[in-house]
């Protein structure tokens, strides 16, 4: 509101989490204490943060905290220019000291305890050459968040875009004795901006000025939670960030037409032949020779991962069954054949890249991954029942997803790691990451297919090894294949897992577990929307960031992998009684609709294939801001298509 022309008046959501881990001090209440201008909170009589003064030559900042609910407390701090210049550019900071050294540190789908695991160049650390990191707010899951925690709290600090021009940013500084979560305005980031995948480029900061006699006044929230356990006391700050931006998110495309666009995309633009490969393309690419989109020449064909030769496969079987359309069946079946009597090796793995079996690529380098080896034994158990419905005998097809799991008995150490990659012969080649736990629900599907107990105990023992490193480090790894990094991806098959492993034993701790891996993968998950500026791609594109998600530290941009989630987070809800994993699942899927072509649909001008869609939406400053990749992939239509073929219940995706 303004209060008169000179006045700025900006109300702002910003959260400050303060949350105690188990033990004595979770039964300490926080309290807000006040003295004079200063504001801190305290528990058992120990002060855990304050708010610290702003101090700025010609400004005045007053600070007003009042509680509105049980743990949430609203914070408006004004600030007051008082200089004599007409116009001034300035420099306005929110800062929350936590009174600790953080043992553990986030930055929502940035920056996950310094990103000291893996091998890229990402930003590493809060500080780089003596200043820290400051990142745009649209960079962030939850707008502007940061997040740290000692042995017995943990602080947090968000925002929400839209109310000064310009936007803001974050940094997080932490220091020997305390650690000072910021939000910083207008929007900068220093000392550069991660630009592309290991690349930099020079500082952003944008201008803000104020006028003499100028109000800028800031509205905050502060929420008081507890923490389930250390190292994941972020829980209450996604809570408390769903909880103030939750709002309804509908598709763009009703599920019956999403179905029948996304069958004739694979058919029509993806199916491939080549020296006796009968499958799927892995996407399409823009010729500027041609002028127009071809399916890629190199790295073609994937089992799983991007490729999904069997999940678009058994969707074209699923096709059949819906629509007794016999080209969908033809297809499906000569895909299925083909890897199964070309790709696959006597010790039950599958050559995941069919690109090897028919002399495309050099075998020297050639491995077998977790990721494509649990999504291809898990799609041909799926394919065996889809043959049935088509009135197919396709005994071959459970048994080569046996297989796969009988290697993943073998391969298992004792303490559960399965490993990530393997060469032809078996011969383990990296065993770190997160990755191995791809081959858990295909483990619990064996186990349901022939009852024997020892595929059960492996499943446990793997979920207890995956989950238990998890729990340790905060974050898992390493399932985006095209990095070696903190992800996302890595975490979906410890969901799935979980809920699979409740299902077939009953135990509470799966259940458990499964929302605490959700939890994290909250933290992924686009909060809010991004108010894209006039002429940019993605504001052409009427693209939402809300729901979506990034994909990992080293690559800052989002796509629909959520789509993955969906029905996961929609059993969860139903499990736990939390409506929340409900709403972010229509809010990943009504995301992942968004740019689906009807065939009519220029982007960047190119004119887009039918059922196509891009992976990259370049919500930050990446690669070309707020723009798109121009990659039409296989796996965003494969990941609708089959959260459709395994939910007989269509309304949940119904527009209205």
């Amino acid at each position: 509101m303004t209060k008169r022309p000179t006045v700025l008046a900006v109300c702002l959501l910003i959260a400050v989490v303060v949350a105690a881990v188990p033990g004595a001090a979770q039964q300490a209440r926080i309290e807000l204490r006040r003295d004079g201008a200063s504001v801190s909170f305290a528990a058992g009589g120990r002060p855990v943060a304050r708010l610290a003064p702003f101090a700025e030559k010609d400004f005045a900042a007053e600070d007003a905290v009042r509680e509105i609910g049980p743990g949430l407390y609203e914070w408006t701090r004004t600030f007051r220019y008082l200089g004599q210049d007409h116009v001034r550019p300035v420099r306005l900071a929110m800062e929350v000291e936590a009174l600790y050294a953080s043992r553990y540190s986030l930055i929502p789908a940035v920056m996950y305890d310094g990103n000291a695991w893996g091998r890229g160049g990402e930003p590493k650390g809060f500080i780089k050459d003596g200043q820290p990191w400051t990142f745009a707010y649209h960079r962030t899951s939850i707008p502007g968040a940061t997040y740290s925690e000692s042995e017995a709290w943990s602080v947090g600090l968000f925002s929400a875009p839209g109310q000064i021009p310009g936007g803001f940013s974050c940094s997080l500084e932490p220091l020997a004795d305390k650690t000072v979560h910021r939000l910083i305005w207008p929007e900068e980031e220093t000392p550069q901006v991660y630009a592309m995948r290991d690349a930099y480029q020079p500082a952003y900061r944008g201008d803000l000025r104020v006028s003499r006699g100028q109000e800028i006044a800031l509205k905050a929230w502060i929420v008081v939670g507890a923490v389930a356990s250390p190292r994941h006391g972020w829980h209450a700050l996604v809570d408390a960030a769903w909880a103030l931006n939750a709002r309804p998110a509908k598709p763009r495309l009703e599920p019956e037409e999403l179905w029948e666009m996304g069958v004739q995309y694979a058919l029509d633009s993806l199916w491939a032949e080549e020296k006796g490969f009968r499958g799927f393309s892995i996407g399409l690419t823009w010729d500027p020779q041609e002028q127009g989109w071809v399916q890629r020449q190199v790295w073609k064909y994937e089992i799983g991962w991007a490729g999904q030769n069997v999940s678009l496969a058994n969707s074209m079987l699923r096709d059949y069954v819906l629509s007794n359309e016999r080209r969908s069946l033809d297809r499906g079946i000569q895909c299925l054949d083909t890897w199964l009597k070309n790709a696959r090796l006597p010790n039950g793995l599958f050559r995941c890249h069919y690109d090897y079996v028919i002399g495309l690529e050099d075998p020297k380098g050639e491995v077998q991954d977790a990721c494509n080896l649990g999504q291809a034994a898990q799609g041909y158990f799926e394919a065996f029942d889809l043959a049935a419905r088509c009135g197919l005998r396709k005994p071959e097809y459970r048994a080569a997803a046996l297989a796969v799991c009988d290697f993943a008995v073998k391969a298992m150490r004792a303490d559960g790691r399965i490993g990530k990659t393997w060469k032809n012969n078996g011969q383990a080649v990296d065993p770190d990451g997160t990755t191995g736990a791809f081959l858990i629900p295909p483990l619990v599907t064996a186990f349901r297919a022939t009852h024997k107990a020892a595929y059960l105990e492996a499943a446990e023992r793997a979920f207890a090894f995956y989950f238990g490193e998890f729990g340790r480090n905060g974050f898992s790894t390493a399932g985006a294949l095209d990095t070696y990094c903190i992800d996302k991806e890595s975490a979906s098959p410890l969901l799935r897992a979980g809920l699979e492993l409740h299902d077939v034993t009953g135990k509470a701790q799966y259940l458990k577990a499964a929302e605490d891996v959700s939890y994290y993968l909250a933290t992924w998950q686009w909060h809010y929307t991004v108010p894209f500026e006039e002429g940019t791609v993605l504001r052409q594109l009427g693209y939402d960031t809300y729901g979506g998600t990034a994909v990992s530290t080293q690559h800052h941009h989002q796509d629909p992998y959520a789509l993955s989630l969906v029905n996961d987070w929609l059993k969860l809800a139903q499990l736990t009684g939390r409506p929340v994993w409900k709403e972010r699942a229509v809010a990943a899927w009504a995301n992942g609709t968004i740019g689906v072509s009807g065939g009519d649909l220029v982007v960047m001008g190119k004119k887009r294939p039918y059922g196509s869609q891009d992976e990259g939406f370049l919500h930050t400053r990446w690669l070309q801001p707020f723009a798109v990749s121009q990659w039409l992939v296989a796996w965003p239509t494969a990941f609708r298509l089959e959260t459709l073929r395994q939910n007989p219940n269509w309304t949940v995706f119904n527009k209205n």
